[in-house]
């Protein structure tokens, strides 16, 4: 979890059995549905957000972990929506649009948002590679339009995208389609939420505690 003291480690050993009984009151046997990565996975996003709801809103599709993990070790690339996310995962071969030249320029000539852009200038990268999107459905729109239209392959999408507006209909939409993937149902997600899972995917493939 990042502690290094001996307080720090002392601090996250017992946040963790707290989180650890709270989900289990939470789930209660729907608990059994869940794989131990699923279940370290679960753990880290309630430690990150301190909402126990997370631990079902959660989903995961098509063996996501493990194809994160494959990739990971594979040091294939990662694909964020913003700099907020990038900065906070700790994996080197990562890269954010957002920013870009092009970018711009394909947002104005299109008529499109800056983040589903980026995703276009992203594309070499997200075939065959990792995508996390914590903060604009508009971003999580345009991987699946690129997924289904353009063949891009991506190993997993962690797409959890925080919002009212568009927010829980990109994910669905995500889900409706044949891609590994994690997700939360409905508004809830964004940066902590991305980070803390796609960090915990990056330990899990250096075989590390979650």
């Amino acid at each position: 979890m990042g502690a290094i003291s001996r307080d720090g480690l002392d601090v996250a050993r017992r946040s963790r059995e707290i989180v650890r009984e709270k989900i289990r009151e939470v789930l209660g046997e729907d608990i059994e549905r869940y794989s131990e990565w699923e279940m370290r996975i679960i753990e880290r996003v309630v430690h990150a957000t301190a909402d126990m709801e997370y631990a079902k809103l959660i989903r995961f599709k098509n063996h996501p972990i493990e194809r994160g993990i494959e990739g990971i070790r594979n040091n294939c690339p990662m694909v964020v929506d913003v700099e907020m996310v990038k900065v906070g995962i700790r994996y080197d071969n990562i890269f954010s649009f957002i920013d870009d030249e092009r970018v711009y320029e394909i947002a104005k000539e299109e008529g499109i948002t800056r983040a589903a852009a980026a995703m276009r200038v992203a594309k070499p990268y997200i075939d065959r590679g990792i995508v996390v999107v914590g903060n604009a459905p508009t971003a999580l729109f345009e991987v699946v339009r690129l997924i289904e239209e353009e063949g891009v392959e991506p190993r997993l999408v962690i797409g959890v995208p925080v919002g009212f507006v568009k927010a829980g209909e990109s994910k669905e939409l995500l889900r409706s389609i044949d891609v590994p993937s994690i997700t939360t149902e409905g508004p809830k997600g964004g940066t902590p939420v991305a980070v803390s899972i796609a960090n915990g995917i990056v330990e899990l493939s250096r075989g590390r505690e979650v």
